[in-house]
């Protein structure tokens, strides 16, 4: 904690109190880690194994715990940066890149945890990590930022509609900086907000029409290599290629020929999705077109592996 004190003008200088995040990021850290060893194990499996569905779906399972191990390590950065400041005008909760904005003129008091009786929360909840919308039977909803492992530890920061449930060690210390500050007299000025920074000032993850078609494009490649590992096993060692026929004449080839339309598929994602990134807070109509297009051409391959595998 950072103590304050009185600056010229009766203004006060901020206070920074952190939560116990140990525990928390201990246990985020390990459910990261442990999603991680899965996608390893899982992609050493499949890179071992032939072309078939059992293989398709080892990636699957690379791609989903691989997932879970990036959101996991992000909640569990989020923890052990979580912190809340009382500067001048507005109290500030540090949480997974954003800033989550109280005026100080909208509290109305400071409750301690061992008053405010039975609570609960719903969204990140495990041993230090209690992040998320609850309910608390004296105060109502209840926003929670807090680390807690007995609900005494946790303070209540309490305005019309709503209290913020926070972890504070020395809730004597927090309550009197609140306090200072009412006792200042700012005039309202700050509206309650939430604040990003950081990479989260991308206006992308905020865009819910660009992560409903990177959505398509996901299920649409995932549906065309679903088709290409089922089928494969199925083919003889050389096949008829007709598909596609630049010449008109019909050749025959090796069955791995055909796998190129993955390849293909997966290329255009990987290029369509980096330039949308790159391209959404300068243009965000051509993010959304290079992703839908990615989308539509993920059913265009699909169609085209259907003809050549039937006609092989």
């Amino acid at each position: 904690m950072v103590h304050s004190s009185a600056r010229a003008g009766g203004v006060v200088d901020a206070d920074t109190f952190r939560p116990p995040r140990a525990l928390g990021v201990i246990v985020g850290g390990a459910f990261s880690l442990w999603a991680a060893f899965i996608a390893l194990v899982a992609g050493v499996i499949a890179g071992g194994g032939s072309i078939e569905f059992t293989t398709y779906l080892g990636w699957v399972v690379v791609a989903l715990f691989g997932s879970l191990a990036l959101l996991f390590g992000w909640w569990t950065v989020g923890i052990a940066r979580l912190a809340y400041r009382i500067d001048d005008e507005v109290l500030r909760i540090s949480w997974c890149g954003n800033e989550i904005i109280v005026p100080v003129v909208d509290i109305q008091r400071v409750v301690p945890g061992r008053t405010v009786g039975e609570e609960s929360v719903t969204g990140l909840n495990w041993w230090g990590c209690h992040i998320g919308r609850g309910v608390v039977s004296s105060l109502g909803a209840t926003l929670f930022f807090a680390t807690h492992n007995r609900p005494d530890e946790n303070v209540f920061v309490v305005k019309e509609g709503r209290s913020y449930g926070l972890t504070v060690a020395d809730q004597v210390a927090f309550a009197e900086a609140c306090s200072r500050r009412l006792i200042v007299g700012f005039e309202p000025g700050e509206s309650q907000r939430i604040e990003p920074r950081g990479l989260n000032l991308l206006p992308l993850w905020r865009d819910g029409n660009a992560w409903l078609v990177v959505s398509f494009v996901l299920v649409g490649l995932g549906v065309l290599g679903g088709y290409l590992y089922s089928q494969y096993p199925s083919l003889p060692t050389l096949v008829q290629i007709e598909f596609p026929s630049d010449t008109g004449i019909v050749r025959i080839g090796d069955r791995s020929e055909l796998l190129r339309i993955g390849a293909v598929g997966g290329g255009i994602v990987a290029i369509n999705l980096l330039l949308g990134f790159v391209l959404h807070g300068i243009e965000r109509a051509a993010s959304l077109w290079l992703a839908a297009s990615a989308a539509l051409l993920q059913i265009v391959l699909l169609s085209a592996a259907i003809i050549a595998f039937e006609g092989a």
